[in-house]
């Protein structure tokens, strides 16, 4: 078999030596309407490139001037992260590349933005993994500030997000308290604006206790 496909190899490279890639077009797509021809060729040209690895990046160049062979590669790669093996491998080169990485995070996020299947399994990862969501948000002072601020948002416009808030800080009471009792300052915040809000629903009887805190 592998010989069959090389000896194909062979004869194709060989009628294009004077050919631009439009005339060799022809032969080749004739030469691969074979299934089994095809089959055999593909592997056979898989094999070579496990051999000399820079032809994959000469392959690949040539492949993003194919935007519909790009598209096609892409919808079938995204299938196949539903495979664990195949998902961690994509992670682990994705991960060398940080600039990269920070990219296809963003895109993706933009891209799921009004897909709620897509939305959803977002949600899934994090909560699978909160503590290492955790992680990624305190990373930097603008990542944790901006993401609270923008949560507490979403929060106070989503009533089911509400309450699971609140169930969540109920949860978590001790550690609220052991992160804002040594922050006076803060805690004067939350308080003052604990008042303001109850006096905006009518609740006087708050404002000793906002006198008091000044």
């Amino acid at each position: 078999m592998r010989k069959r496909a090389l000896l194909l190899l062979l004869v194709l490279s060989l009628s294009g030596v004077s050919c631009s890639a439009g005339a060799q077009k022809p032969a080749i797509s004739g030469a691969l309407e074979s299934e089994s021809m095809r089959r055999e060729s593909f592997e056979a040209t898989l094999r070579i490139l496990d051999e000399h690895p820079e032809y994959v990046d000469e392959f690949f160049a040539a492949a993003r001037r194919h935007p519909r062979t790009l598209d096609r590669f892409m919808k079938n790669a995204a299938s196949e992260l539903e495979r664990d093996q195949f998902a961690r491998l994509v992670a682990k080169r994705l991960t060398e590349s940080p600039r990269g990485l920070r990219q296809v995070l963003i895109a993706t996020l933009d891209e799921a933005s009004d897909e709620p299947a897509a939305l959803q399994a977002i949600s899934q990862a994090m909560a699978e993994r909160p503590q290492l969501a955790a992680i990624v948000v305190v990373q930097s002072d603008a990542s944790l500030r901006r993401t609270l601020r923008a949560l507490l948002l979403e929060v106070l416009k989503n009533p089911e997000a509400r309450r699971s808030f609140l169930a969540g800080l109920a949860e978590n009471s001790d550690s609220l308290a052991q992160v804002i009792a040594p922050n006076p300052d803060v805690l004067r915040a939350l308080v003052a604006a604990w008042v303001k809000v109850k006096l905006s629903k009518g609740e006087k009887e708050v404002a000793a206790l906002l006198k008091a805190l000044e």
